[in-house]
């Protein structure tokens, strides 16, 4: 699933909900990679690590 599937205010919300929970520091990368990974799953996709 490329990203430019989710709705633009869909991204913005995600976007600005993982740096929030970043800059409180209750979210790593590697969390953050789950987090999104169930995310995608929904639509068909899979987070992949590069």
């Amino acid at each position: 699933m490329a990203i430019s599937e989710l709705n633009e205010d869909t991204q913005d919300q995600i976007c600005d909900l993982l740096e929030n929970l970043q800059q409180i520091e209750k979210l790593k990368n590697k969390d953050m990679r789950i987090l999104l990974d169930k995310i995608v799953r929904q639509y068909g996709g899979k987070v992949v690590n590069k």
